[in-house]
């Protein structure tokens, strides 16, 4: 019987030994925060590593998921470079049959020469000016689904109130983890 109680209970703790935490059925074990409006990534950056509320890595390529306050096509775009969208296996083209060498020459001669009409479009603009209105978001590196969210009004950018929003965002996650 106590046999027993300890497996159950070795079953309950093991994913807490594990260090993952689950939110919204992913198990996410490290968290990369982007920038936020008045540095408020760098507050909730500090409370969530002193509560030991999930590891905070520095390298977005290394997070399982991703805190933001501001979802949209400049997103997006910053997600699709840190964690590109597998894509289809194309067919493997059949084998090139001989090609005679001046030809081959003249070719790439030709391709060097004729100007460049491609050009590859900038990427959106990613200013932190004028975001953030209060919600921030936790967002599946690989699946792109918003895990958790939250709002909390925004303040003035003095320290004491950043700090004081990232200790309520952090306590907010912690509740509703504990919840689970």
């Amino acid at each position: 019987m106590i046999v027993d109680a300890m497996r159950w209970t070795a079953l309950f703790l093991l994913p807490m030994l594990a260090g993952a935490v689950e939110i919204g059925g992913s198990d996410v074990r490290t968290i990369y925060i982007m920038p936020m409006r008045h540095g408020l990534d760098q507050y909730i950056a500090n409370q969530l590593t002193r509560e030991h509320v999930i590891e905070v890595t520095a390298d977005p390529a290394r997070a399982d998921a991703i805190f933001t306050d501001g979802l949209g096509e400049a997103f997006e775009q910053r997600l699709e470079t840190l964690h590109p969208t597998p894509k289809p296996e194309e067919a493997k083209p059949a084998e090139p049959a001989k090609v005679d060498a001046d030809k081959d020459h003249a070719d790439s001669k030709d391709k060097a020469s004729s100007p460049k009409t491609f050009r590859e479009p900038d990427p959106p603009h990613t200013s932190t000016f004028g975001r953030g209105k209060g919600t921030i978001f936790m967002v599946d590196s690989h699946s792109r689904i918003i895990l958790w969210s939250v709002y909390e009004k925004p303040v003035p950018s003095n320290p004491h109130s950043l700090d004081g929003v990232a200790k309520r965002v952090v306590s907010q996650l912690k509740q509703d983890l504990a919840g689970k």
